[in-house]
């Protein structure tokens, strides 16, 4: 008998990762080795369980999981990353991509899928919810999609240094990043630093 693929759930609601783990280790392809409730459990798990998945919640607590995404695959070239969320933005889920995500489920979506979808990622596939593909046929919002330089500046932006700070750190004259951040916070309406932090991170930019 083919072993199991091993998933490691990553969901800080307790009744939905009992559903979830039900399904998944009904299955007789996968197993769920492990449970993180929060995102400064993940790294340890994933050197303690070596899964072929991460099941991943994306407003777990702690740290934005999106930022971890790279790291994780880097340690286990062969894993899998597939979100099961309820959030179905396009910023968001263009941020999951750009991350490397292998699969963008939503929890809205039949349940009994779940493993379907996951033998499809497993053979390769780039799988979406199908409640998503209409959004993929529509010109992303101007304003909520940041480029990579812009990222790294709100990131800074949202650790508290200062404009100086952050031309030091990415190569840039503090006049040109004053200048980013301006045009940042016209594209997300916002009018102080703090409130675009705020709407970078309802976004799942930072």
């Amino acid at each position: 008998m083919t072993p199991k693929k091993k998933v490691l759930l990553v969901e800080d609601h307790a009744v939905t990762r009992v559903g979830v783990k039900h399904v998944v280790n009904a299955s007789n392809d996968f197993e769920v080795v492990g449970e993180a409730e929060h995102s400064s459990q993940i790294a340890n798990l994933l050197q303690e369980t070596r899964p072929d998945f991460v099941l991943l919640d994306l407003r777990i607590p702690g740290e934005n999981v999106l930022n971890m995404v790279k790291d994780w695959k880097k340690d286990l070239p062969q894993l899998k990353v597939v979100t099961l969320t309820m959030l179905d933005e396009q910023p968001i889920v263009h941020s999951a991509i750009e991350a490397g995500v292998d699969g963008y489920l939503l929890k809205s979506d039949d349940l009994s899928s779940l493993t379907r979808n996951l033998n499809e990622i497993a053979s390769g596939k780039t799988v979406y919810s199908k409640n998503l593909k209409l959004s993929f046929n529509r010109k992303p919002q101007d304003g909520k999609v940041a480029n990579k330089k812009e990222k790294q500046i709100l990131t800074l932006l949202g650790q508290g240094k200062t404009y100086q700070e952050i031309g030091t750190d990415i190569g840039l004259s503090k006049r040109t990043v004053e200048y980013h951040v301006g045009r940042l916070k016209d594209r997300f309406n916002a009018k102080t630093v703090a409130e675009l932090i705020g709407r970078a991170k309802e976004q799942m930019l930072i």
